[in-house]
């Protein structure tokens, strides 16, 4: 029957004159990552499938093709349930969707096939729909490009080029559900209280570099922005960088806009094109919003004209966990420090909080308002280690 099915699909999708993609994906039910909060939490995912060692990430592995190729995913469930990938914006056939009402689960351990003509560049997802609200809180979920030729220079026919493009996903996750997913609770009780940017959060987003953009006066700066995260998330640009909106969930919008600030929606994508008037050193700020109360539930900063290198982060600064907090964190550093000076400054400079901290890490309890802060640690011989601290 399954062989039945693949056949079905193949003759539905493929065109003789296309260029045929395959790409191998595995199912995995036996992840963990490590929180900013420096909890430990189960992930179920998918990764490139290879024989013998492989392994699922979050999110999901970037799928990239072409425009007008015949693209077949190969689903190897290597786990004790079903899962399935939705093409989640594509234009495939109902056979090829992914939803198991209508289209078919790809049981424990069995192989499955999908394919689908790649027939308008853009931004699309793919993710789980068996338990939906359960498999995408723990980590089933990826970006899909499909670009608008080989160059991978142009967003679409006519419209504008760029130099260079990186890609954020945004998501979330209820921290308790995945801690304990075998006893999930109702799913209209979900509560999000974890946010991230490709997988990360706080430090672990602001501090590495492949989650650095560099924009200067002259460049031109493609963002690929998507959503799959249960609450609303909002960009924030600065305004030198002269944001403009170009497409829309895989279409071309018929009129661009400036999006200084974009909220994007659970399962939307856009495509904004940064042309900076002027250089700037300031972040991308990435706000997540609860969908019942509008209220702001995190922000995480992406690091923009940034200089600092992940191996220096690691040998000369230190850590601020959790980051973002409600006022109580704690500051971690690579080796013992001993009576070294540390102020939290605002945006504006103005010192809030100081004390002397010793040791390989230090406990700070402050009472302030929400906003951006600094936190710099000033050693006996004058040398200075400061990162960003977001209060909420």
């Amino acid at each position: 029957m399954r062989n039945l099915l693949i056949l079905l699909m193949a003759l539905n999708c493929f065109q003789s004159n296309a260029q045929i993609i395959e790409t191998w994906l595995g199912t995995k039910m036996d992840g963990n990552k490590l929180l900013q909060t420096g909890t430990i939490v189960e992930t179920w995912g998918y990764g490139f499938y290879s024989p013998g060692i492989w392994a699922a990430s979050l999110p999901a592995p970037l799928l990239e093709y072409t425009k007008n190729d015949s693209v077949s995913i190969y689903m190897i469930n290597d786990s004790p349930e079903d899962h399935t990938i939705h093409l989640h914006g594509l234009d495939v056939s109902t056979l090829n969707d992914g939803v198991p009402s209508t289209s078919f689960a790809v049981d424990p351990y069995d192989t499955a096939q999908y394919n689908f003509v790649a027939n308008n560049s853009g931004i699309y997802l793919y993710h789980c729909h068996v338990l939906t609200t359960l498999h995408l809180t723990m980590g089933m979920y990826g970006m899909i490009i499909i670009h608008e030729d080989d160059n991978q220079n142009i967003l679409f026919q006519g419209g504008p080029s760029y130099q260079t493009a990186y890609n954020f996903l945004s998501s979330d996750m209820d921290e308790s559900l995945n801690v304990n997913p075998l006893s999930p609770g109702p799913f209209n009780e979900l509560d999000v209280d974890y946010f991230m940017v490709n997988g990360n959060s706080g430090n672990q987003l602001y501090n590495h570099p492949d989650h650095h953009v560099t924009a200067y006066t002259g460049d031109s700066v493609l963002m690929r922005l998507g959503s799959m995260a249960y609450s609303k998330t909002r960009y924030i640009f600065p305004p030198e960088l002269n944001a403009i909106a170009y497409t829309s969930d895989g279409r071309e919008l018929p009129n661009p806009f400036n999006c200084d600030t974009l909220v994007i929606h659970s399962g939307e994508r856009y495509q904004v094109l940064l042309t900076p008037t002027a250089n700037v050193d300031t972040d991308i700020i990435v706000e997540s919003i609860e969908m019942r109360n509008n209220q702001i539930k995190n922000t995480n900063l992406i690091k923009l004209n940034g200089d600092l290198s992940f191996g220096e982060y690691e040998e000369n600064s230190f850590e601020i966990y959790p980051n973002p907090s409600n006022g109580s964190f704690k500051i971690g550093f690579s080796k013992d420090i001993e009576n070294a000076k540390m102020v939290l400054c605002d945006i504006q400079g103005k010192v809030v909080y100081s004390n002397v901290v010793s040791g390989i890490s230090h406990q700070v309890e402050v009472e302030t308002d929400a906003g951006i802060y600094f936190v710099r640690v000033t050693s006996d011989d004058g040398t200075s280690m400061t990162e960003k601290l977001i209060l909420n």
